[in-house]
């Protein structure tokens, strides 16, 4: 009699099982369709718990639902216990949904770790950390930022590689903030791809947290920007003024060859010039370099101006 109720009992058993997300189904195989992040949870804002190269197989045992990107909510748990959008997959014909378990209510939650920073330089938020990664956004100095994770992974900028990741779903050098954060407060961001906001933007997000838009890359084309960039004097010195004219007053002078780190460029009637980590302008000919010629990396400083309308911005 017992073991006739032991037998009775294990469909339900089962049921509850796969209501919890232990799924044991039997794992589709697919392939990511380009460079693609497979994450603790299936929002964009999660850390990543691996990635996937374009091509590579990815082995889904479950499905649920979370952020939308572009014209899906549907991500997918692989069998590395971490979740792909269903977007970057190359497979859109299978309906998962029929095809797979549901992973379970669970599996819906977003977990994030934040922390408060300020920005101290004009900043570009990028996609991935490194500087040949898209801008998402153009931040302005004294911005506060919500970061979520980190990593230490990213482009050296001076002398720092840490990067932290906002909720604006891009990456901002440490190097930028008035402090360094107490990272452990934060989760790691875990293993990053090379990503392209051609292939990874998220059209109508389900929280504003979570909102990321494509966007043009700014105009003229020959400025792609990138981070502070250093310089050396090559005058017996350089003025620095308060505004991109001779006529406004000076507020610091630069002596020959010292180093001066710069956030962005400037024309005045096709003169050049840039302003440096002291908030002051400095004409670029008293420069050895040529920021606009040599550095084609220095974005304009009007691209941080009006905060949500700059060409590439991605913020609100």
């Amino acid at each position: 009699m017992g073991l006739q109720l032991l037998v009775r009992a294990l469909p339900l058993l089962l049921v509850f099982d796969r209501a919890a997300g232990n799924t044991t189904a039997a794992a589709i195989e697919t392939f990511a369709d380009f460079n693609t992040e497979c994450k603790t949870c299936p929002h964009s804002l999660c850390p990543n718990t691996l990635y996937y190269s374009g091509g590579d197989i990815v082995n889904a045992t479950c499905w649920t639902r979370g952020t939308r990107i572009v014209d899906t909510t549907l991500w997918l748990r692989s069998t590395s216990n971490c979740y792909v959008t269903e977007y970057d997959l190359t497979d859109n014909t299978t309906d998962y949904t029929s095809a797979l378990p549901y992973c379970g209510r669970g599996s819906e939650d977003e977990n994030l770790t934040l922390e408060d920073a300020t920005l101290q330089y004009k900043t570009e938020c990028r996609i991935c950390p490194t500087i040949d990664c898209d801008t998402v956004a153009y931040l302005n100095e004294e911005k506060d930022v919500e970061l979520t994770c980190w990593t230490p992974e990213g482009q050296m900028i001076i002398d720092d590689p840490y990067w932290m990741k906002t909720t604006n779903n891009c990456y901002v050098a440490q190097k930028n903030l008035y402090s360094k954060p107490d990272v452990t407060y934060l989760e790691p961001c875990g293993p990053i791809p090379f990503l392209e906001i051609a292939t990874h933007f998220n059209e109508n997000g389900t929280s504003e947290v979570d909102k990321r838009a494509a966007v043009p890359e700014p105009e003229p084309a020959v400025f792609t920007p990138s981070y502070l960039i250093n310089v050396t004097v090559g005058e017996d010195y350089a003025l620095c003024h308060s505004c991109a004219e001779e006529t406004c007053s000076v507020e610091t002078r630069y002596v020959f060859n010292q180093e001066v780190w710069l956030q962005c460029l400037v024309e005045t009637n096709g003169t050049w010039w840039s302003e440096t980590t002291d908030f002051c302008y400095v004409k670029n000919s008293d420069f050895w370099e040529s920021p606009e010629g040599d550095y084609y990396r220095n974005p304009l400083c009007s691209y941080f101006e009006d905060p949500g309308s700059a060409p590439g911005d991605g913020d609100k």
